[in-house]
């Protein structure tokens, strides 16, 4: 199971994080859903030039952080597509989003057919995940949760990582946008693309890439209103008759739960190596099946990075993928890929590990390398 969660929130990435739940921005209530394939991604201005290097522009800055608050003040209405490339092809999800600022938002599912009328309600860092062909609420609590159309919720570390270089003006669901791409301070490559309502700085588009340029994940509203007349009534979280309540997954800040390395219930191990700009951002520790499970949430302000310890014998959760073995360190491990997202797992020390994230597999093997040098 924690397995399994941390494939739909990491894949895509605010968390963040790609797999269809992740990429829409579900938070902690995500799981693991079917999505409609397509054929192939058409996106402007995907390629992969940047302007050179040059100092930050304080402006550009600003607008990307308007845009991280923009929802806290602007309420809307709107239809958003979605798009993850897969290993062979890419998969699309449509909803209709309906935001009431600060921080209640209702994501209706309306294409593919498996998810029409599933609807996920969010309030603050409550998710209510409604499954009406199931009969059941999953109430999950992510304190580290992104707005669906946001960038980051920590502009700090996003700051210090990455630089915002304004490249071109375009036209989103009618909305007149600036074009802004996040360059990695450390590579110099581009690593998102933002689209942002030049009056209300919404952001109506975003794209992420993987390290050779290509194109990971794009979300894009094909149409949004502005109004403040979106009814409370639709943002409640009463079960409906005849529902069951299950409870999700509960993802705490360090900083808000400093003992749960602690209370795994074993020594956690922690990487000594992580790629430049990653720190730890959040820590969960939770029970599934009988098995006490550390969950280690690492960010660079747009990408993430999850790592799983426990003391078992148990091995991954493939999800029907068929690994492939790689040996390192004196190791035997299994990994696979699904488009931007690869998971590692082995054992070491009594523990086994597994890691999850939208890097390279060479990049995941030196945090593996680093766990027992």
């Amino acid at each position: 199971m924690a397995l399994r969660v941390a494939l739909s929130r990491v894949a895509l990435g605010v968390l963040v994080s790609v797999t269809v739940a992740a990429l829409i921005g579900h938070g902690a209530a995500a799981q693991t859903r079917p999505a409609h394939p397509v054929a192939h991604l058409v996106s402007p201005l995907t390629t992969s030039t940047i302007p050179p290097m040059t100092k930050d522009d304080p402006a550009v800055g600003a607008l990307v952080r308007d845009a991280v608050v923009a929802g806290r003040r602007v309420s809307y209405v709107g239809q958003l597509s979605s798009i993850r490339s897969g290993t062979k092809r890419a998969y699309a999800v449509i909803e209709r989003v309906e935001h009431r600022a600060p921080d209640e938002t209702r994501r209706t599912y309306l294409a593919p057919q498996a998810l029409y009328g599933q609807f996920v309600i969010t309030r603050g860092a409550m998710s209510w995940d409604v499954d009406p062909s199931r009969k059941r609420v999953i109430v999950s609590e992510n304190k580290a949760a992104v707005d669906p159309v946001a960038v980051v919720d920590d502009i700090a570390l996003l700051d210090g990582n990455y630089r915002a270089v304004r490249t071109a003006t375009d036209q989103v669901a009618n909305r007149k946008t600036d074009v802004v791409d996040l360059v990695s301070r450390y590579t110099g490559e581009r690593t998102m693309r933002l689209w942002i309502d030049a009056e209300t700085h919404v952001v109506l588009a975003k794209e992420a890439y993987h390290n050779d340029g290509s194109l990971a994940w794009r979300t894009r509203f094909d149409d949004i209103r502005y109004t403040d007349g979106i009814p409370q009534s639709i943002f409640t979280s009463a079960t409906p008759a005849g529902y069951a309540t299950v409870t999700g997954r509960s993802y705490q800040q360090p900083q808000t739960n400093p003992n749960a390395i602690p209370d795994a219930g074993f020594k956690p191990i922690k990487p000594k190596y992580l790629p430049e700009g990653f720190v730890l951002v959040g820590g969960d520790v939770n029970d599934a099946k009988g098995v006490r499970n550390l969950h280690l949430i690492y960010s660079d302000g747009i990408r993430t990075l999850s790592l799983f310890e426990n003391a078992t014998n148990r091995i991954a959760d493939f999800e029907g993928m068929k690994p492939q073995t790689i040996n390192f360190d004196k190791h035997d491990a299994k990994y696979v890929r699904d488009g931007p997202t690869t998971l590692l797992a082995w054992r070491e020390e009594g523990l086994a590990f597994t890691i999850v994230g939208d890097l390279d597999l060479k990049d995941l093997v030196s945090i593996a390398t680093s766990v027992v040098p």
